[in-house]
């Protein structure tokens, strides 16, 4: 094994010495694997009043623990979402908008808070927090690389440990890390079984903001407050390394969960293989449907990363349910709508899975074909998505073929939705019309757009008001108590990711609506190519390119 390579080289070197004064649970680690490790992996900081720590969006490798003094947690990036306004008839040119949900009319949210890589959530009224002496945050940007979740700022004179991951590991224990970053990485670590930092984290929380964790989920917001004191006794925090099962499919039901930190993946098995039914994160929760119906899991839970989950057993759930028929009339609801959204996504008939499951069109619920038997490659489709969306086309005439179709590429609202696994902070989710949504704190880091495997998602410029009356400065300025140091820092970043919204303003899409063929069609695979007789070679569905080179549109284009 190879010592780490990776060093710390801005901030003050400690000594190991130093360092166990700083971080005195290390000293629970045998003093061998903290000198053979630790030297040059963690550094101290000194951060004056108004300079930043670090920004949103901003890739990173490292978490930080406040030694001494307050830190400012805040999203810098505008509140607002992509919108495309027609501005006249519908193969019009249109423009992007960044509006506010409180300017337009949407789904309503459970959600008021946004998650960060923090003990704390921001207010999505007031995306403004505090950090003080003895926390800690960047915890999953030091161990999964994603971007920074919001811009950290001191608000008085702070001292900080800067830490690389081997030190993280040391103090809360090792994080096991999966195959496939094992083999694409050089570098080697050490298992470490964690201190009593850990235990005294999780204190904290229980201590200070557990219960305000419960009482922002919706669910909890008629449960008095001596039930939530109760809970807060009682639950169980539980920690899981990536690849780790929560939950098994079959297993009886004997606990409702509440992610603390992390992303799960909540899958079925069905007959070929295994569909992944969405990827639930920090604030969300689930194992209600079992609970209630008390039947057997009915979908396995599995931890996509390091996760973090508060564990109701069963007998406090059902205390609760007996006690706050408001929780449970609510807790009916969402498991319906769950359970009618998976037996509205049926298998194929008919067709191969296993195949299916292959070429990707299994993962794709709304997905837009051609008939090349009709299509005459007038590119009307392209220059209408292009039109609606500043002249950048969401839709590319080119893709698979399958029998006589071709399979666009575009957002396919697919049912294994990668592009929502690592936003740092939550804000890419889907409606239960299957419309991605993409809310109004996205910070522009891009991740979903690199994670969309077909391309679909896109980097809006947004024209940020830096400073003055009206800015968003301005606004967390107001937001801040007057005796708090005041927020300097110009945003971040400037750009919002959009994707399609299958032109939810009008009654079909642009691209279906603009063809003259009829050769244009949205469809949910798994039902339409049920009906179609296809070729077969053997065993397996036959696919080849439709050798269509991608066609652009013009950037500017008129009537």
């Amino acid at each position: 094994m190879q010592p780490l390579s990776d060093k710390l080289t801005v901030g003050e070197p400690l000594s190991i010495e130093q360092l166990l004064q700083y971080l005195p649970a290390l000293t629970e680690v045998p003093k061998t694997q903290v000198e053979k490790w630790a030297a040059g992996a963690a550094v101290l900081r000194r951060f004056q009043p108004g300079e930043v720590v670090c920004e949103e969006g901003a890739f990173g490798s490292t978490a930080f623990y406040v030694v001494s003094g307050k830190v400012k947690v805040y999203i810098a990036n505008r509140l607002a979402h992509v919108k495309t306004r027609a501005a006249g008839g519908l193969l019009a040119r249109m423009k992007s908008f960044l509006v506010s949900d409180s300017e337009e009319k949407r789904e309503r949210r459970d959600r008021a808070f946004i998650p960060i890589d923090a003990s704390i959530d921001l207010a999505v009224a007031k995306p403004l927090g505090e950090l003080g002496a003895g926390e800690l945050f960047g915890e999953m940007t030091c161990r999964t690389f994603q971007p920074r979740s919001a811009t950290v700022e001191a608000g008085e004179d702070c001292v900080m440990i800067e830490m690389l991951r081997v030190i993280l590991d040391m103090l809360v224990g090792t994080r096991s890390i999966d195959a496939a970053t094992k083999a694409s990485t050089k570098v080697k670590a050490p298992t470490f079984k964690g201190t009593s930092f850990k235990a005294e984290l999780d204190r904290k929380y229980r201590e200070r903001s557990l219960s305000n964790h419960l009482r922002r989920v919706s669910l909890f917001a008629t449960v008095s407050e001596d039930f939530i004191n109760h809970l807060n006794q009682q639950v169980s925090l539980v920690s899981f390394n990536k690849g780790d099962t929560i939950c098994r499919q079959g297993d009886p039901a004997d606990a409702f969960f509440l992610i603390r930190q992390g992303m799960v993946k909540v899958a079925q098995n069905l007959p070929g293989g295994e569909m992944v039914r969405t990827y639930l994160g920090r604030g969300d929760y689930f194992g209600e449907i079992g609970l209630l119906k008390q039947e057997p899991r009915n979908a396995t839970c599995s931890a996509l990363d390091a996760v973090d989950v508060v564990k109701i057993a069963r007998v406090d759930f059902d205390l609760m349910l007996e006690q706050f028929p408001a929780v449970k009339e609510q807790l009916v609801k969402v498991a319906a709508s769950r359970i009618e959204s998976e037996h509205s996504r049926s298998t194929p008939v008919g067709l191969n899975l296993d195949e299916f499951l292959h070429q990707g069109l299994f993962e794709a619920q709304n997905l837009l074909l051609i008939d090349l038997d009709r299509c005459t490659r007038c590119d009307l489709c392209v220059r209408a998505c292009a039109e609606a969306h500043e002249g950048v086309t969401r839709l590319l005439r080119d893709g698979l073929r399958y029998d006589k179709y071709l399979v666009a590429t575009t957002c396919r609202t697919c049912r294994d939705p990668l592009c929502m696994t690592q936003c740092p902070v939550g804000s890419i989710r889907r409606k239960e019309s299957l419309e991605i949504i993409i809310e109004d704190w996205c910070i522009g880091c891009s991740k979903c757009a690199e994670l969309c495997p077909y391309g679909n998602i896109n980097m809006h410029p947004v024209e940020v008001k830096e400073d003055g009356p009206g800015s968003l400065l301005d606004r967390l300025r107001r937001l801040a108590p007057s005796n708090d140091t005041q927020i300097t820092k110009k945003p971040a970043s400037a750009n919002k990711a959009a994707t399609c919204d299958l032109c939810t303003e009008h009654s079909t899409p642009s691209c279906v609506y603009a063809c003259p063929h009829d050769a244009a069609r949205r469809v949910d695979p798994s039902r339409y190519f049920s009906g179609i007789r296809v070729r077969q070679t053997g065993q397996l569905t036959t696919w080849q390119r439709a050798g269509m080179a991608p066609t652009s549109a013009p950037s500017d284009k008129s009537d």
